[in-house]
């Protein structure tokens, strides 16, 4: 969705996995407000197939990133 430009962080933090600090990474932080609104901003995209893919397997919203590029 970040890739579509639907989405924008509001902020960044900094995690830290393990006790290595070369293991801490930067990551995204979005407004639970703007995650709620997408559905009603894009109802073109089937949200309840969404929701079921599983683990390691390729989203559909991949197909409408490549048609956008």
């Amino acid at each position: 969705m970040r890739r579509l430009g639907w989405i924008a962080p509001v902020s960044w933090g900094r995690v830290q996995f393990g006790a290595s600090k070369a293991g801490a990474v930067d990551v995204p932080r979005f407004a639970a407000g703007h995650v709620d609104d997408l559905p009603g901003a894009h109802p073109e995209v089937d949200w309840a197939q969404l929701r079921t893919v599983g683990k390691g397997r390729r989203s559909p919203l991949a197909g409408l990133q490549a048609q956008l590029a």
